[in-house]
């Protein structure tokens, strides 16, 4: 990835088609408005890679079947994290089949963009040019706050605290755009709205495994948890886009449960802290700098 980068050349720029030099721009806008919130600095993302087509990496998670507990692993300067990031799709693959041998659940999933927390100068796709505005700012804000708060073996809080961030940022970003400003709205009211659904479902799991003491029982009746969810629960809730359009398909499963959660479990602990500060999100930043981790009430 670090070899195939490309620097962003007057040459370079002018080959670009007019839309991916629109989100370019936009980009380094979000950059800069980053720092005023307090967000460090940073070199990552100022060249572009394109590799036609294929995603920047894939990020595997795992989970016994009969358990909602993830399987971590252990690496050197990130601690103790519950997925594992491959630059290879087919490895990830691989390696998922050994898990489910096992009798783990996997869930494997793409993903354009990632942080290497500031070690080394992470690239930009350059098919991310061409996303939807508020996409764009809100993934490189949220990539951009791991590069200033990272707290080894806590990836919920660091995932939570990105998403937290990114989406309050986006919304006082396009503050001046009332059209991308409620495009990212919406967005963000359906994520709330998937992450209570995935509350319940993940509840709903917990119970069932506490009680029945056979794995193989366990996983048949689950079936049916995740059959109801697909075909009742979720067509009956409030969607305003289609973003999650593809739970009715999507391979449900303990991990893919766990791997959502990751990014979604403490955003309404985060909103009461911005809230107690009068909405002042730079003074959020500077609170979470400052002392960074998760507080007594959270």
């Amino acid at each position: 990835m670090l070899l195939d980068r490309e620097r962003i050349t007057p040459e370079r720029l002018a080959s670009l088609s007019d839309e991916e030099r629109t989100g370019l721009r936009l980009l380094r806008r979000a950059q800069t408005f980053t720092e005023s919130l307090g967000l460090a600095r940073s070199t990552s993302y100022r060249h572009l890679i394109d590799r036609s087509g294929r995603g920047a990496l894939w990020v595997l998670t795992a989970a016994p079947a009969d358990r909602l507990e993830p399987v971590t692993w252990w690496f050197p300067i990130v601690g103790r994290v519950a997925y594992r990031g491959y630059f290879d799709g087919e490895r990830a693959d691989r390696f998922a089949t050994r898990l489910r041998k096992d009798g783990h659940d996997t869930y494997v999933r793409s993903a354009a963009l990632y942080s290497t927390l500031g070690f080394f100068n992470d690239p930009v796709p350059r098919s991310m040019l061409l996303w939807p505005p508020f996409q764009i700012v809100d993934t490189i804000i949220h990539e951009l706050v791991h590069e200033t708060i990272y707290v080894a073996d806590d990836i919920d809080y660091n995932e939570g605290l990105a998403t937290f961030i990114a989406h309050s940022a986006t919304l006082e970003f396009f503050a001046d755009r009332p059209e991308q400003a409620e495009a990212a709205r919406r967005s963000f009211a359906d994520e709330k709205t998937f992450a209570d659904l995935l509350e319940r479902l993940a509840k709903e799991l917990e119970r069932l495994y506490a009680e029945t003491e056979l794995a193989d029982e366990a996983r048949r009746r689950r079936e049916g948890i995740f059959r109801r969810y697909r075909e009742e629960v979720f067509p009956a809730l409030p969607w305003e886009t289609r973003r999650y359009a593809g739970f009715g398909s999507a391979p449900l499963s303990n991990a893919y449960v766990l791997a959502h959660r990751t990014y979604l479990g403490d955003l309404s602990c985060f909103a009461t802290h911005l809230a107690a500060l009068g909405g002042d999100l730079a003074a959020f930043v500077e609170g979470e700098r400052a002392s960074p981790g998760r507080s007594g009430d959270c």
